[in-house]
């Protein structure tokens, strides 16, 4: 069974017979605590590994592939609180936010603290008895925020920045993030770039259009983790950003003569 309820950006979600996989370039800051379960997620970078009771802080404009897993004889469960720009800002006006280290993680997992978990073990019967007051859900929005500064004094540094990406350097980002199935649209945003510049400075530094870049890339990426490391055709098509497996054998086939599955043979 699936479910996800959202009360004004407050969420739950739930999955009970198996595992629910994909990735998602996330537009807010939040947080989401573990109710039980197991999550796996990867940044481009770094992987994370979750589990029943942790608290995570997510940041926005992130690119982030999911994991999230039954446990035992347990429902993967998670509440979100998703802390859009509009709460951010009005709870930035009338407070004095002076935070002292810079934290510069996509997801960071708080210390445990019985207050942050008091306040999502209480949230759990919203979705009970189904709450849908707007102003209350908001209201319950800044009283974690304040709770999160209580915790972390530092934290302010992810939630209140408030600028769009700025233009940064294309060749290490898309070389990091090249796995990720997004549209060249959202590559283009974090980068910084309207999609034409960012095509047009592709072409400058890659000497490929980013269609065809990308589509190069994850083949020898897939080439690798099959031969080297031993991984399933069924695992790697869609580590390495494809959609279906018969597009990803298709294009395999073309580029190095043979299927995906004897490659491991």
């Amino acid at each position: 069974m699936e479910e996800s309820v959202d009360l004004f950006g407050i969420h739950l979600a739930c999955y009970t017979k198996s595992k629910k996989s994909g990735e998602q370039l996330i537009k807010e800051h939040g947080v989401s605590y573990i109710i039980s379960g197991e999550l796996e997620a990867f940044d481009g970078k770094t992987k994370y590994f979750y589990r029943k009771g942790d608290l995570i802080v997510f940041r926005k404009n992130s690119l982030i592939r999911f994991v999230k897993y039954p446990h035992k004889e347990e429902a993967f469960q998670a509440i979100s609180v998703v802390l859009d720009e509009s709460t951010l800002q009005d709870f930035a006006v009338q407070t004095d936010l002076k935070p002292i280290r810079k934290i510069n993680s996509n997801l960071l997992r708080l210390e445990p603290d019985v207050l942050l978990t008091s306040y999502f073990e209480t949230l759990r019967n919203w979705f009970t008895y189904k709450v849908n007051n707007e102003a209350l859900i908001e209201l319950k929005k800044k009283e974690l925020l304040y709770l999160l500064l209580q915790h972390n004094e530092n934290i302010g540094s992810i939630l209140f920045h408030f600028s769009q990406p700025g233009k940064i350097e294309l060749a290490s980002f898309m070389n990091t993030h090249f796995r990720f199935n997004i549209p060249l649209a959202e590559f283009a945003f974090l980068t910084g770039r309207s999609l034409a510049t960012f095509k047009r400075d592709f072409e400058k530094v890659f000497a490929s259009s980013p269609s065809k870049w990308l589509l190069t890339k994850r083949l020898d990426e897939a080439y690798y983790l099959l031969s080297q490391k031993k991984m399933k055709v069924k695992e790697v098509y869609l580590e390495v950003g494809f959609e279906t497996l018969s597009h990803f054998s298709h294009a395999f086939k073309q580029k190095f003569g043979v299927n995906p599955s004897t490659i491991q043979k």
